[in-house]
């Protein structure tokens, strides 16, 4: 269960917590988290000085993270949260160069009880339907709580880069991650060449406020107890500073298991401000254009590279990255704000089966 050429022995991992805590460690189970696509994580149970704890391990692998930004970068964003109200697990140390897993970036946190899942999500039922309901709600009060936090009074411009002004938030990451396409891409992709002219072209510029963007964030992607509330928020690889929209087009379906427009009611009761259809509609195209840069850019450059050795990341890659392809190929050129609702409302189709419209 131990090896791989990524996670030491049992040994060796208590030998490593030993010194970094001071205190006398004993291994006593060692887990992945599956899938782990953008960075490696592993769950490790320890007995520190007599007492169980729990941590997780989280690295890039050899063949390099599934995103630009460094696993320091998401570090810092643990450990500036930690300080907060925002639930969040607290960050332990950081480590770059070390000899546990050969010099690979490192960074450690406390294990916070809960799970990704929440059993009975999916069940046809009135409990169900509740359940969903409250998960909906909780997650659009936590994505509140963090895109009203005061980014400033924490430290995150010291890292995060703010836009000059809320208006320039989309503007911004349009020009980083334009950049990094153009830089990385494995082919010509005249494509998507063509669909960043036409986004280009519909860039907001209404953006309220500057808020901490958690990036990608739902079920699936935080702690969360069997009661649907979040434990703690989790993956930050993807955090920024610009506008709070992209996180509501980026829920992994968390906030459309009721009804999508209810939710954004709600959000914008929870932070004082509207969201407007043009924000929403850019923000949605937006993110699957930066999951098309980070699949090929990163994901399939690595495989090509011959340093990725996994065939799930290239396959990956040739589906979901056409098939995002394949929706902005039909969106250009269009009305940005009804070529979205189009596409939102078949994708929130699939949700039907559960039966928790209201």
């Amino acid at each position: 269960m131990l090896s791989g050429a990524l996670i030491p022995d049992n040994n060796r991992i208590a030998d490593y917590f030993s010194r970094k805590l001071g205190a006398d460690c004993k291994t006593l189970s060692v887990k992945q988290s599956f899938p782990g696509i953008s960075r490696q994580t592993w769950l490790l149970k320890m007995e520190v000085s007599g007492e169980e704890q729990g941590f997780v391990l989280r690295f890039d692998p050899p063949w390099g993270a599934s995103v630009p930004q460094s696993l320091k970068h998401e570090w810092l964003v643990y450990s500036h949260l930690w300080r907060t109200a925002i639930p969040v697990a607290e960050a332990l140390w950081y480590e770059d160069g070390q000899d546990f897993l050969g010099g690979l970036p490192l960074m450690v946190r406390r294990f916070v009880d809960g799970s990704p899942g929440i059993p009975g999500l999916a069940e046809n039922s009135a409990q169900g339907r509740k359940l969903r309901r409250r998960v909906a709600d909780e997650h659009v009060e936590q994505l509140a709580r963090l895109h009203l936090l005061d980014w400033k009074a924490h430290g995150f411009g010291d890292f995060l880069n703010p836009p000059e002004a809320p208006g320039q938030s989309f503007r911004k990451e349009f020009d980083y991650w334009s950049r990094f396409w153009r830089t990385n891409k494995t082919a010509p992709f005249p494509v998507i060449s063509e669909a960043l002219y036409w986004l280009e072209d519909n860039i907001p510029q209404d953006t309220p406020r500057i808020s901490l963007v958690k990036g990608n964030n739902g079920v699936g992607e935080e702690i969360w107890s069997p009661d649907g509330r979040i434990v703690a928020f989790s993956d930050f690889e993807l955090a920024t500073l610009g506008d709070s929209a992209m996180d509501l087009a980026f829920s992994q379906g968390t906030l459309e298991l009721c009804n999508f427009d209810a939710s954004i009611r709600y959000y914008e009761q929870c932070v004082g401000h509207s969201v407007s259809p043009e924000r929403l509609a850019f923000a949605g195209f937006w993110i699957k254009f930066k999951a098309i840069a980070c699949l090929n850019c990163c994901l399939m450059r690595g495989f090509l590279a011959r340093n990725d050795p996994r065939l799930a990341p290239a396959a990956f890659e040739l589906t979901s990255a056409k098939a995002y392809e394949h929706q902005l190929a039909a969106a250009m050129g269009r009305n940005i704000v009804e070529a979205w609702a189009e596409v939102s409302g078949r994708e929130r189709g699939s949700y039907a089966s559960l039966g928790g419209q209201s």
